[in-house]
């Protein structure tokens, strides 16, 4: 018997599963929060999720197998914060961002734990600086539309996401249910911004069809901003809203986004607020987390 527990890993994978240099996929932890307007308790998401994630069965019925057995995960020490300003902040995430994609060795997915959704318009520069950057194009799953230019007078708040991703490529928003009257405005005359609303993320829509057309033969940032799912099933976020994508709406969105896109080399899962004594939206966003590497990994075959 093993006289001390391995380190606090996703999934708490062995050594073999988990080393720098055999792992396909690397997770980042960002525990990243400054500019959260309502509830708080986002830097406890990395931690919530890995923490829950010891707990996911690697099997998976889809495949009839472990998938992290084939490619294994390697998590990353946290990210260190700077509290200098979010402006800041968003250049050392791209920056961290840009290295790891650029390094030797290098992760073939690497999976970003938030954190605040201020973190993605840093991790998307950073994707858009290497190789695996070009013909980018974003998928955002979301309750807001994060298309404010500023808030509370910061360019690089939570709220601002999705217009600092558009500084880098194309965004697809789904599940949005909550837009200022200045979001909708800029949202109708930009074109490079998609919106699917909540109301009309239906199965079976053509709303998917579009998803498909949109990622076709592009390298794809995905983002989830957990408040995007109904918060009947994932009420732990700082600004839950009505509605919202169920679990297998969510996954229609991923599985339409890994089986038509050139390549996810990135994605994150953000916004996770703990609830103390609540550990069900702790172990959706992880087995969520898995669900996307597996998905992502299963077109490397």
């Amino acid at each position: 018997m093993e006289r001390f527990q391995s380190p606090l890993n996703f999934m708490g994978l062995p050594d073999e599963l988990a080393d720098r240099k055999r792992a396909k996929v690397w997770l980042l932890p960002i525990p990243y929060e400054a500019t959260t307007s309502y509830g708080a308790g986002t830097r406890n998401g990395p931690d919530a999720i890995l923490t829950a994630s010891r707990q996911v069965e690697w099997f998976d019925r889809e495949w009839d197998c472990e998938p992290v057995a084939g490619f294994g995960v390697h998590t990353l020490p946290p990210l260190a914060t700077t509290h200098g300003s979010p402006e800041a902040m968003t250049r050392h995430v791209a920056d961290a961002v840009r290295d790891l994609l650029t390094g030797e060795p290098a992760p073939r997915t690497l999976a970003i734990l938030g954190g605040e959704h201020s973190i993605s318009g840093g991790v998307a520069r950073g994707m858009a600086a290497t190789e695996r950057g070009r013909d980018m194009v974003a998928v955002q799953i979301d309750a807001h539309a994060d298309l404010r230019d500023e808030y509370e007078g910061s360019p690089f708040s939570h709220a601002c996401a999705a217009r600092r991703i558009l500084e880098t490529c194309p965004v697809f928003q789904i599940g949005i249910r909550n837009i200022s009257e200045a979001e909708e405005r800029f949202r109708k005359i930009c074109p490079h911004v998609r919106t699917v609303f909540a109301e009309d993320a239906r199965p079976g829509g053509d709303w998917l069809a579009d998803l498909a057309a949109f990622v076709q033969g592009k390298n794809v940032f995905m983002t989830i901003d957990l408040d995007g799912l109904d918060p009947s099933i994932m009420p732990a976020v700082g600004t839950p809203e009505p509605g919202g994508l169920s679990w297998e709406t969510t996954l229609d969105v991923v599985r339409t986004v890994c089986r038509e896109a050139a390549a996810v080399p990135v994605f994150d899962v953000v916004e996770l607020a703990p609830i103390p004594g609540m550990i069900a939206p702790d172990f959706l966003a992880a087995r969520l987390t898995y669900k996307i590497m597996a998905l992502i990994e299963a077109q490397k075959k």
